[in-house]
């Protein structure tokens, strides 16, 4: 079974998810272009029969675009997503990595902070996610990986930058 991969580059946790199947995200991206096409087409229509736009044209427009920018949200996270948690001296930063946009930026303190593997329940191998917590905020990370993994992650970690 191949689980999602971590990599450390300098002060930076790099953990990298692994794609989706390829019949999923073409289903979904099919889904999207369908949700773009469909606006313009209507639009195209109305205009060629001569009739002004009206509210129904600009609802469905910012329906269906708004569905379309969460579709492309899930195919990118779901072909080039990872999480990047920096470390630096004082704070450490978490950004979700969309591919060609980041999005979810928090920043935590380094005071008082407190590293855990949290397990997932109902798994056969067990997983879990990493989360840091201080007084004042807590990260939980998205991508699951193996509870030994994420135990020497701790580990190394509270080693290197804590």
């Amino acid at each position: 079974m191949k689980f999602n991969t971590t990599e450390f580059k300098n002060n930076q946790l790099i953990i990298k998810g692994r794609k989706s199947p390829f019949a999923i995200r073409a289903t979904l991206t099919v889904v999207l272009l369908i949700c773009i096409l469909i606006p313009i087409i209507v639009a195209t229509s109305l205009m060629s029969e001569r009739k002004g736009p009206h509210i129904g044209l600009f609802l469905g427009f910012f329906f269906l675009w708004g569905l379309g920018f969460y579709l492309l949200r899930i195919i990118l996270w779901n072909t080039y997503g990872r999480e990047v948690l920096t470390f630096e001296s004082d704070k450490i930063i978490y950004e979700a990595d969309y591919g060609f946009f980041k999005d979810g930026k928090t920043i935590i303190s380094t005071t008082n902070i407190e590293l855990t593997a949290i397990p997932y329940a109902n798994e056969k191998i067990p997983l879990g996610v990493f989360g840091l917590s201080n007084e004042e905020k807590q990260i939980t990370t998205v991508l699951k990986l193996p509870i030994e993994e994420l135990n020497k992650l701790k580990s190394e970690i509270e080693g290197r930058f804590i």
